[in-house]
């Protein structure tokens, strides 16, 4: 299982320094990958997160790192309120940089107001996703065409273009995003997911897999928090936050009831370096292909905790 980890590109607790100095030696620390969210009009506002209008471009992010490390970059997850040929153009582009190392994450989008800004429609989201996804394929050839609802063009070629084996993870944590991922990406990254959820949704593409004879790779992007011990590291996360959006999820009311941390886990991991490779290797597990780390609720120790997990966690889950 790879290991990467959320840039703090947004929030009141990142710096330049941070970002781009510590960023570019993620991959001389030992993790695989670096990935940013996607975002119009941030405020923060996510029930467990501090509200901050800082948000530096997810886009000029990845680009900014590609230029200074060699690490595979990635997007957790994109929004198509862009015109698709221009997220396509975006993608090539990010490919090209990263030598290849470029994994397109993408959903539905779970925010109106950004499609609104975007000059979208909210109720066109679904469309929007199929196209963009369908004009990033067809861009990775020169020439190509394609006549849909938001774009429409003949013969033409980007330049870089988007790589013909470009993976897209399709972020959701519903049913439906399941067979959103089966019948238009290569892998499935719900992000944030109590393992009670997460495992029966894991069942369902499994049993996509075998229908369709094809093998999808699976992410996932727990909340981290690493301290003495997990009473401590608990105290450090804003606990009832994360409660009350697994209560805001109708497709998990199923797995619940959602009370305590402990019923959160996969979705947060807490504790001692000990706790948290247990935690992640229960994903392996499951055959979580890709771990990220987002330790957004760290802020206060992020370079102490990169280095506790740089020199604990990743080389243990190697020889696990």
């Amino acid at each position: 299982m790879r290991v990467g980890i959320l840039l703090p590109h947004f929030g009141p607790f990142t710096d330049r320094s941070r970002l781009f100095d510590v960023g570019a030696s993620l991959a001389e620390r030992g993790f695989a990958s670096a990935w940013v969210r996607d975002q119009l009009g941030f405020r923060g506002g996510l029930p467990f997160e501090p509200r901050s209008p800082h948000f530096v471009d997810p886009i000029v992010t990845l680009a900014a790192l590609a230029a200074r490390s060699d690490i595979t970059i990635g997007t957790a997850t994109l929004v198509p309120i862009r015109p698709p040929v221009m997220t396509a153009q975006i993608v090539g582009s990010l490919a090209y940089l990263a030598k290849g190392r470029f994994v397109l994450g993408i959903g539905l989008g779970g925010v109106p107001p950004a499609f609104e800004l975007a000059g979208r429609q909210w109720e066109d989201r679904h469309d929007l996703f199929r196209e963009t996804v369908e004009v990033v394929r067809a861009l990775a050839h020169p020439g190509a065409s394609y006549e849909g609802r938001f774009a429409r063009f003949t013969n033409l070629t980007v330049d870089p273009a988007p790589p013909e084996d470009l993976e897209i993870w399709f972020s959701g944590t519903s049913g439906a995003a399941i067979r959103l991922t089966l019948e238009y990406a290569t892998g499935w990254f719900p992000g944030r997911i109590p393992l009670r959820v997460f495992d029966r949704l894991l069942g369902r593409l499994r049993e996509g897999e075998i229908a369709l004879s094809r093998t999808f790779r699976v992410g996932i992007m727990p909340i981290v928090s690493l301290d003495r011990d997990r009473a401590t590291a608990l105290a450090r996360v804003n606990v009832g936050g994360l409660l009350d959006e697994a209560h805001g999820k109708k497709a998990w009311q199923a797995d619940g009831p959602f009370e305590t941390a402990d019923d959160l886990r996969g979705m947060l991991v807490a504790g001692t370096t000990d706790d948290v490779v247990a935690d992640l290797r229960a994903l392996a597990a499951r055959g979580v292909d890709e771990v990220v780390l987002d330790l957004r609720q760290r802020m206060d120790a992020y370079e102490a905790t990169l280095d506790l997990l740089a020199a604990e966690v990743v080389p243990a889950l190697r020889s696990g």
